[in-house]
């Protein structure tokens, strides 16, 4: 016989709370997205780590847990342009357009490090990336070429392709500006030298203390906010102070700091200096008063291009006078700076 529990008229249903509702904006999900991904979750030493900050590396190296969730919404920006390169790349691989022999999206490892290469041709015996930017930065590469650890990266992939038996002659990286769509190629022969460099690079950081690897950006920068390991590598510094102090708390020797200060400037003096004496002796060649003049070939193996403007600034002055004749204040935006000057010990008559 079945029992039937029944409630008192005077007792409620057990009511089950509905869900909170997380308000998340989309750059909010696009982060969280991807936080999610495999590769946000890697916490070994990668190839595109290579080169880049020194600290970061060693971090990685010693198994540190990240304190941040790092990431940014330009990088899921650049993700999402390798996913759909991939997806385009595949479809055309499965529709014979291209060879069955190619890599797309490969995992490879070389000395202990891993990466994923985006493809490798292998007819033309070459490995290809992608890499999105901005287009300030993309004017930069343009002018000197690829930085140290895209070459060392893409190199690595190369090292990796050829300990596997694929033969490797060339490297392109496909530079893509993000809020441009401008692109850029660069082309270049498979050279060991950048290979042995980056082993070198990454002989040193696993060889020094954790604690004397240095910080290679400063904390307000990009790359430090995105950082997995932000907290733990500027903790310990100066409450209320500069994130920088942790380096005066790890090294406190204000004598050779000031000196640091003093040379630094000097040097910034100086080159503003030799800056402003070729500016000025090159100018004799300037073609235009007004724009953007097209690039000067002067025999350098970079060419010149003058832009003039003309800039429009609040009169203060003015302003300061008017706001006067009326009996009024002009309204006052409050600002705080700290400065920092170099200045001659007192004499206090002691014989040396």
């Amino acid at each position: 016989m079945t029992t039937i529990e029944r409630r008192p008229a005077h007792q409620p249903a057990a009511v089950t709370p509905a869900p909170a509702t997380v308000d998340y904006s989309t750059a909010q999900l696009l982060l969280e997205w991807d936080r999610r991904r495999p590769r946000s979750l890697q916490t070994e030493l990668g190839m595109s780590e290579v080169g880049g900050c020194r600290r970061r590396a060693g971090y990685r190296i010693a198994g540190v847990a990240p304190t941040n969730p790092g990431g940014s919404v330009q990088a899921v920006m650049g993700t999402a342009v390798h996913d759909a390169v991939e997806d385009v790349f595949r479809d055309l691989q499965a529709n014979g357009l291209i060879p069955h022999e190619d890599l797309v999206e490969y995992e490879v490892r070389f000395a202990g490090i891993l990466g994923h290469l985006d493809r490798y041709e292998a007819l033309r015996e070459r490995v290809r990336d992608t890499k999105t930017t901005s287009q300030r930065w993309l004017d930069h590469i343009i002018i000197h070429g690829p930085d140290l650890p895209h070459m060392w990266q893409t190199h690595l992939y190369g090292a990796a392709l050829i300990q596997l038996g694929y033969p490797v002659r060339e490297i392109v990286i496909d530079y893509l500006a993000r809020d441009t769509g401008n692109d850029h190629q660069v082309t270049m022969q498979f050279d060991i030298r950048h290979v042995r460099d980056a082993l070198a690079w990454l002989q040193a950081v696993r060889e020094t203390d954790l604690e004397f690897l240095a910080r290679d950006y400063a904390p307000e920068s990009p790359f430090c906010q995105h950082c997995p390991f932000l907290t733990v590598c500027w903790a310990g510094g100066v409450p209320d102070r500069d994130p920088r102090s942790v380096l005066y708390v790890e090294d406190p020797d204000a004598a050779t700091w000031a000196a640091k200060l003093d040379q630094a400037r000097a040097d910034k003096k100086d080159a503003e200096a030799r800056e402003k004496e070729a500016k000025g002796a090159l100018d004799a060649l300037r073609p235009n008063v007004t724009g953007r003049s097209d690039p000067v070939d002067v025999g350098y193996d970079k060419c010149l291009v003058w832009t003039v403007k003309t800039q429009r600034g609040l009169d203060s002055g003015q302003v300061r006078a008017e706001y006067a004749a009326t009996g009024a204040r002009p309204p006052i935006k409050e600002s705080t700076s700290v400065e920092l000057k170099l200045t001659a010990k007192p004499d206090t008559g002691d014989a040396p």
